[in-house]
């Protein structure tokens, strides 16, 4: 028996890193994004025949994916 009480209680599991958070919020707006220009823009503007909101959507759920996996990795090897 040990005069220490942390060393009897069970180990606890590491919470998951902010950055899995934020790569999942991002990966959620970035859907949004995307399917807001896909199901159409009644405003017709300068350089709507480039569907920026797809461009910009695509990039932050890629964006998003990378931060949520970065995060999930350095979960699982306990960083």
């Amino acid at each position: 028996m040990s005069d220490d009480p942390r060393q009897d209680e069970s180990p606890q599991a590491e919470p998951l890193p902010i950055w899995f958070f934020v790569g999942a919020i991002l990966v959620v707006y970035g859907l949004i994004i995307m399917g807001s220009d896909l199901v159409g823009n009644t405003r017709v503007t300068v350089l709507a025949e480039l569907h920026p909101g797809l461009w910009w959507g695509a990039i932050i759920a890629v964006a998003g994916a990378v931060f949520t996996a970065i995060g999930w990795i350095g979960h699982r090897r306990g960083r």
